[in-house]
Order: structure tokens, then sequence, then C-alpha cells
């Protein structure tokens, strides 16, 4: 049996287990994969929903999308492209 992915969280600070994959396709997606747990990520997934309701936002759409990326940066306390 493989070895869990652990991460030093950007937004918790705790060393834990990360995700099994890259959540988002690309560098953004990276970023997230190899800086934030799986217990954080799970609570921005969860936030999400919220970002998305309250901003009226669209993810299909790339300018939205854009947005709902640096608002999940700033939750997750991430520094990188978005």
């Amino acid at each position: 049996m493989a070895e869990p992915h652990v991460v030093q969280c950007s937004r918790c600070g705790l060393s834990a287990a990360g995700l099994v994959g890259p959540p988002l396709a690309g560098d953004i997606g990276t970023l997230v994969y190899e800086n934030v747990c799986q217990n954080c990520w799970n609570d921005w997934f969860e936030q999400s929903v919220g970002v998305i309701n309250h901003h009226s936002l669209n993810p299909a759409l790339r300018e939205d999308r854009m947005r709902l990326y640096e608002v999940m940066k700033e939750f997750l306390a991430l520094e990188g492209p978005a």
C-alpha cells in the first residue's frame, strides 16, 4: 500500500494528509495539491458553494472561475498563480 501524500498545509499549518490528486487542472490544481490538506480542502469545498451563490458566479465562465480561484487562494492562504 502506498504512503499517504503528506503536506505542510498553508491554511491550518499542520503536517497532514493531502489530497489524492490535484483537484483542479493546471498550475492552480498543482498549487492546491502541494500545499493544502484534505480537511482544509473539504472546508473550502463547502465554503465554495456559498461563495458561488453570494457572488452569483458561474464557474463555467472563465472570468467567474478566476474570481472563485482568487477567493479560494485567500481562504486557503495560498500564494501563486490563479
